[in-house]
């Protein structure tokens, strides 16, 4: 547990500071020069004790991803950012050797996000060119104008260029084999629905979220190294508390994959027509529809559907799974005859987010912005 003043395993220095001299290159770290809109403060404490932490390096990155300041924090464990220019901005802090950061964690609270009045799940599609919600159905290009939350930064779909990582070190991911309450096609999507936590769950960060439903997207929405696969699967898990992480697999032409078959069929025997539904009486083997290497990726993001809310967790398994070249037209056949074909939003700029890391991610408008803590543990 750490005190007021630093404890015995303090970062290794060559000398050991003054709290003054602290307090004084903490201030020349963060300064600027220009007229200063605002600051972005926040602080560094022990997760069990809720005490400041000392000379905790913390560093600022513009939407760029360049690391434009770098400070660390006074002897109560805060830091300050002054800006001169409002914009997209990650916080990152530097754990010393022997600890590690507790908060922020996984997104946990239902992903903040709604509809402009009037507006609602018929007005966009992902084809349409009419600039005017008014005048009906809108574009990607124009979703902002029905959901205001696609004009804030950090946002999804993004394109994974970070070498990827074990998700088995921050993920589990436990479903079962269950019967859906519903296959629906809602006039964006088939979507395969689970009424009751039936069908599974994943824990991430220590919260557990059950799967709700899983959907699909083709051309694939997430890309890789600008490459873009044809079909990708969004595994939709919701927690307690309303928050929602999104664990993907990607399909490639080649194997058949008999998983897929029952959803395959019954959305060509039912789901043709836009805000139809069905159901099957036999359940869904999901193992088939994940693969079992588990590289991949993790961030925060949004929604890729309108109202576009934020923030929600996203898992991104690198290898992709298959289905055969039938299967895949027999989805482009619904999908098209459902009006949703294709159905990926564009990539969206990643803003100075890191991959297989949690931040604190900030839309500086120029004021200040508070709370922006961290929290540390042996």
């Amino acid at each position: 547990m750490f005190k007021d003043r630093p404890p015995a395993r303090t970062v290794p220095r060559p000398s050991r500071p003054t709290c003054e001299t602290l307090e004084r290159r903490t201030v020349a770290a963060a300064s600027v020069t220009g007229a200063v809109l605002g600051q972005i403060t926040g602080r560094v404490t022990d997760a069990a004790s809720g005490l400041g932490i000392r000379h905790i390096q913390v560093e600022l990155f513009n939407s760029q991803g360049k690391e434009v300041r770098k400070t660390f924090t006074n002897a109560d464990g805060n830091y300050a950012f002054p800006l001169t220019q409002a914009g997209p901005y990650v916080v990152h802090e530097v754990a010393p050797r022997g600890l590690r950061q507790v908060t922020p964690n996984f997104a946990q609270s239902a992903p903040i996000g709604s509809y402009a009045p009037g507006a609602g799940n018929n007005s966009w599609n992902y084809v349409s060119t009419n600039t005017n919600p008014a005048a009906g159905p809108v574009g990607p290009a124009f979703w902002a104008d029905i959901a205001p939350a696609g004009r804030d930064p950090f946002e999804s779909p993004i394109n994974l260029k970070k070498n990827p990582i074990n998700l088995d070190t921050v993920l589990k991911v436990r479903f079962n084999d269950a019967v859906p309450s519903a296959i629906v096609d809602n006039s964006h999507q088939i979507q395969v629905q689970y009424s009751k936590p039936t069908a599974g769950s994943i824990t991430a960060g220590g919260i557990q979220y059950n799967l709700a439903q899983f959907h699909y997207h083709s051309p694939a929405e997430t890309t890789v190294d600008g490459h873009t696969y044809p079909l990708e699967e969004h595994f939709v898990t919701t927690s307690a508390g309303g928050g929602e992480s999104v664990v993907t697999a990607y399909f490639k032409v080649g194997a058949h994959n008999r998983a897929l078959d029952p959803i395959l069929n019954a959305a060509s025997a039912s789901l043709t027509t836009p805000n139809s539904r069905t159901t099957i009486a036999g359940p869904i083997h999901l193992a088939g529809l994940l693969p079992a290497n588990p590289m991949g990726w993790f961030y925060r993001g949004s929604l890729t559907t309108p109202p576009l809310s934020q923030a929600v967790n996203w898992f991104i398994y690198k290898t992709p799974i298959t289905l055969d070249s039938a299967q895949l037209g027999q989805y482009e056949s619904v999908a098209s005859q459902g009006g949703f074909f294709p159905n990926a939003r564009p990539v969206q700029p990643l803003d100075g987010r890191v991959l297989n890391r949690v931040d604190n991610d900030v839309n500086f408008t120029g004021t200040d912005v508070g709370g922006q803590d961290f929290s540390l543990a042996g």
